[in-house]
């Protein structure tokens, strides 16, 4: 059974605390994916960059950052 969360920041504290799931080397790729995404489209955001970890790290694999970031917009406070 999925685990379920009161809000975002619960998922996203919750998922952190994992271990890193991809190699050092995969990390830096989407690093570097991300800082050029974020430059050329001006993403200074806090919160999104600290979001943008979550996958950059492995924290979460892609079909659960998309589930997180739906839930994190459409949920209410």
């Amino acid at each position: 059974m999925e685990q379920t969360y009161a809000n975002a920041n619960e998922w996203r504290d919750s998922a952190m605390s994992r271990a890193d799931c991809v190699s050092q080397q995969e990390s830096e790729t989407r690093q570097k994916a991300a800082d050029l995404h974020n430059r050329d489209n001006g993403v200074t955001d806090p919160d999104t960059l600290l979001d943008q970890q979550l996958y950059i790290l492995g924290k979460m694999d892609i079909s659960e950052y998309q589930r997180y970031l739906l839930f994190k917009h459409t949920t209410p406070g």
